[in-house]
């Protein structure tokens, strides 16, 4: 009899993965088709739009938060589905020690999970400044797990640069 019970368990979670897989669909399809997404931290509508570059948008222009949707890079598999925090800045890597452009660290509020994104051209410049401004608060801990993961958070010595990166070079 316990045996029973136990292949139902497997059943219902196995069913409750499925039902979770078609209503992130059925959503991802109803933004698309609605050309944005409401944030759900600021609750503000969000566009995504070819034209503007943002097709790929995974946050908010104006909260700058976002939502954990990917387990891997632009797989919309996550089954967390929590707010991510914009906790910092970075640079994009590129080749030779060339400064690359201006990406949002993001962590889940949820599991902790942590990415990086790149900022879009209608994000809310003031935000991005606040988010700049809030990681000089980090805890040492989360520095040094960002750290560990690759991942460089500007410092004041970066200002400059993000500055002429927002706002061009005459700034």
């Amino acid at each position: 009899m316990a045996g029973f019970f136990v292949g139902k368990e497997v059943k219902m979670k196995n069913y409750d993965k499925y039902r979770h897989e078609r209503n992130k669909e059925r959503q991802w399809n109803k933004e698309q088709n609605a050309g944005g997404f409401r944030c759900a931290h600021c609750r503000q509508w969000v566009v995504v739009n070819e034209f503007i570059g943002t097709l790929n948008r995974n946050h908010c222009n104006l909260c700058l938060w976002s939502k954990h949707v990917d387990e891997k890079k632009g797989d919309r598999r996550a089954f967390c589905q929590a707010g991510m925090q914009p906790i910092g800045l970075t640079f994009k890597r590129e080749g030779y020690g060339k400064q690359g452009e201006i990406m949002l660290i993001h962590r889940c509020s949820g599991c902790g999970k942590v990415s990086i994104n790149r900022i879009a051209g209608d994000d809310f410049t003031e935000g991005i400044i606040g988010v700049f401004e809030y990681s000089k608060d980090l805890s040492n801990t989360l520095k040094q797990r960002l750290a560990g993961e690759d991942i460089y958070v500007l410092v004041e010595n970066d200002k400059q640069e993000l500055f002429n990166q927002l706002f061009g070079k005459l700034y």
